[in-house]
């Protein structure tokens, strides 16, 4: 192994163990020993872009960073807006309007045929967690603005962490038996996936029963992916 090697393998665990990289960026520290979530994003993309409805739609993305649903939107034909109070997309990819802001911020009127919240409403309202307002039910209050702007029939492409209820702050929630029906207040389920993850090991797929059971533990918890619909 040659020395470049070796230091790339250090950096790599003092970073796992310390959180090195976002403390010198200015981001949130993980919790020591890092999160156990390799490959989260990937399935959630992968899930979202699969089940986008055909067809020229509007539509709306809160909080995309840099994902790849936008451009699988645009390669629809779906006018496009996205709201992110820090990632701007259009550095990267044209053909959307981009606005810099908290979506709770911003005074949207409706007329959206789709929604994407890709792990972003577990964040809204916690404490420490970059410009999020501290609102104990900022997550269900937003989620109460998504369906407001919903089009009927519209629906919403929401994915979250799952298990036993719980906040681990200023990181996340997990919405178990008792906080996720509050979060799915209003709208029905069309379709729904649940994964889980082996520890330091891949995701597959699991039952909901099974998803809302994975134990308390800040470094891994399930996912659930939904598509819903306002009632």
């Amino acid at each position: 192994m040659n020395l470049g090697m070796r230091v790339g393998g250090m950096l790599k665990q003092l970073d796992k163990r310390y959180g090195v990289i976002a403390l010198l960026s200015g981001e949130l520290r993980p919790p020591r020993g890092g999160f156990d979530l390799d490959g989260e994003k990937l399935m959630d993309w992968g899930w979202i872009c699969a089940n986008l409805p055909r067809g020229q739609k509007r539509a709306l993305e809160i909080g995309p960073g840099k994902s790849p649903i936008i451009s699988a939107m645009l390669s629809l034909g779906y006018e496009v807006t996205a709201v992110d109070t820090s990632s701007d997309t259009t550095a990267i990819m044209e053909g959307f309007r981009f606005v810099q802001a908290d979506f709770n911020d911003l005074p949207f009127n409706g007329g959206f045929d789709v929604v994407v919240v890709c792990s972003v409403i577990e964040h809204v309202g916690l404490a420490g967690r970059y410009n999020s307002q501290a609102d104990e039910d900022g997550d269900l209050k937003a989620m109460r603005r998504v369906r407001a702007l919903l089009e009927p029939g519209g629906q919403l492409l929401l994915t979250i962490p799952v298990g036993r209820d719980v906040v681990h702050k200023p990181w996340h929630r997990v919405y178990g038996r008792e906080r996720l029906p509050k979060l799915l207040e209003g709208f029905r389920v069309l379709r729904s996936r649940f994964l889980q993850k082996t520890p330091n090991g891949p995701w597959s797929n699991t039952t909901e029963e099974s998803a809302l059971d994975t134990a308390v533990d800040i470094r891994r918890y399930a996912l659930g992916e939904m598509i819903l619909q306002p009632k």
